[in-house]
């Protein structure tokens, strides 16, 4: 399969006031993997995991809300706290107005590898106050019993006809190489039916799929083991995907948010160097993603000054502008960055 390059000429560093701070873990903990999402007017909901480093025994997800389009937040409150490693939670928002909030589950005591207890998605009614419940979405790519490790990074997507599409990636215990895939669900999250891949291939490991609805098809950009991340691309409602193909960004944990304009804003961890000797928060906006995703100026969002950074999320405030969340890790904190459209010209 092929790998881009990536060309210095199109990076930039971008001029933003000191991030602002939007969570902080409790004392002795330190948070991670944040997401956000828009519930209307101003509203936004955040939510990221507390534990004690980024890997480790317990982990438990935590939610946040501002009031005022993500200048000032409220005082953070625990929705997930399992016996286990509660981890990379993901938000989304229904028609509706019922928010989705996806995870899953890691048992690190278990020999002689740690044990993935499955995919998980609560349903709140009352803007993420109160969840139901935790459903099961997907326990392992297994045939016949067989134990298998699986996880998730991308949230959960609306289609038109009100199916939801839920990301996915592992692999079976017999399997050497990971795949991602997609689960479905015909109503609205109670129950999740149909693990169909989206991205399987000898020598290359396709981990962290995200989905993004554009126009008439769902695009899955997919984190992989030889730095670029690929495209994989849906016409038929997540039912068969493309071949995957691979991109020009050499992106790990990122994120692909939908704008009004029908652009894309793609924010991700990356993993080139460019900027600095360290996984540093960038982004680009995709203003023709029915195309591909390549050539695009890519921006320095956030560096905290650590090696543990990254997992970004990005929401639209307002037309043309936007709130991407990262993590300082020192500072056990959630924080984010303002930037409008015309940032990601440059």
């Amino acid at each position: 399969m092929p790998t881009h390059s990536v060309s210095v000429d199109r990076v930039a560093s971008l001029h933003v006031p000191e991030p602002i701070v939007v969570a902080r873990a409790e004392t002795g903990l330190v948070a991670h993997f944040p997401d956000v999402v828009s519930l209307g007017g101003g509203h936004l909901l955040a939510t990221y995991r507390e534990g004690t480093g980024h890997l480790g025994p317990s982990g438990r997800i935590s939610v946040v809300e501002s009031e005022d389009g993500g200048r000032t937040w409220g005082e953070p409150r625990v929705a997930v706290d399992g016996p286990f490693d509660d981890r990379d939670p993901k938000l989304a928002r229904l028609a509706d107005g019922t928010v989705m909030l996806s995870y899953f589950v890691i048992d690190w005591s278990t020999k002689p590898r740690h044990t993935t207890h499955g995919t998980y998605v609560r349903r709140s009614e009352d803007g993420g106050r109160t969840w139901s419940e935790p459903v099961t979405a997907g326990i392992g790519m297994s045939d016949g019993g067989i134990h298998a490790w699986h996880a998730s990074h991308g949230a959960v997507v609306e289609l038109p006809g009100g199916e939801l599409l839920y990301p996915v990636y592992g692999r079976r215990a017999d399997e050497k190489w990971w795949r991602a895939s997609v689960v479905r669900s015909a109503d609205g999250g109670r129950s999740w039916t149909d693990e169909v891949p989206i991205a399987v291939g000898e020598g290359i490991n396709f981990q962290e799929p995200t989905l993004t609805v554009v126009g008439d098809e769902v695009v899955s950009m997919i984190r992989t083991d030889v730095e670029q991340a690929y495209l994989s691309r849906s016409s038929d409602g997540g039912r068969t995907w493309s071949e995957p193909a691979a991109t020009d960004m050499p992106a790990s944990s990122h994120h692909a948010l939908p704008l009004s304009t029908g652009e894309v804003l793609v924010t991700y961890g990356d993993l080139s160097k460019r900027f600095a000797d360290r996984r540093l928060t960038v982004g680009r906006l995709v203003r023709s993603p029915g195309g591909d995703w390549d050539g695009y100026p890519d921006v320095l969002l956030y560096d905290s000054g650590h090696p543990d950074q990254a997992n970004p999320s990005s929401v639209e405030v307002s037309p043309g502008r936007f709130l991407t969340l990262g993590f300082d890790v020192p500072a056990a904190t959630v924080v984010g960055v303002f930037t409008e459209a015309g940032d990601y010209s440059r």
